[in-house]
């Protein structure tokens, strides 16, 4: 007869899940080491884009953006955090991060688009707004960079 087995903490920490494993998988050591140099690179580069995105942001808000309802909570929003996101992608470098630089830069992106062309959480503002273009640029340079980090991270194992 089978005797029933009870997870516990020591054998539940020794199980990781498919999903918990992909998302923690770093840049892959067995890779050659320009392939490893480029995509540290490329995840440095995402980084600094997603901070320089986040700064942006939060001289936008200082200039006046902080008194427009629900964007400027947004602008301040977003610079804290995508000065934390840059710190933790560099820290880090796993696909999650990478993967949240990704969702960070396109949702930025997308949130800019969105205000240049039909308006956006109550703003409609063009492209030829103070910093917009800088913005755009960091933002889809950064989903660029960190969009072929992550395909190559997956690709490898």
């Amino acid at each position: 007869m089978a005797v029933p087995m009870m997870a516990t903490a020591a054998t539940s920490r020794t199980h990781t899940s498919p999903l918990r494993a992909l998302l923690l998988r770093p840049v892959p050591a067995t890779a050659a080491p320009t392939a490893r140099f480029a995509a540290v690179s490329g995840i440095v580069f995402g980084a600094a884009m997603i901070a320089f995105s986040a700064l942006i942001h939060l001289h936008l808000w200082l200039i006046g953006y902080r008194h427009i309802h629900l964007i400027g909570p947004a602008f301040l929003f977003q610079s804290i955090s995508g000065v934390a996101l840059a710190a933790a992608v560099v820290a880090f470098r796993r696909l999650v991060m990478v993967l949240a630089g990704v969702g960070f830069c396109g949702g930025s992106v997308v949130a800019l688009l969105l205000s240049a062309t039909v308006g956006f959480l109550g703003l409609h503002d063009g492209l030829s707004v103070p910093w917009a273009g800088w913005s755009l640029a960091s933002e889809l340079a950064g989903f660029l960079a960190l969009l072929a980090v992550a395909a190559f991270v997956l690709r490898r194992r």
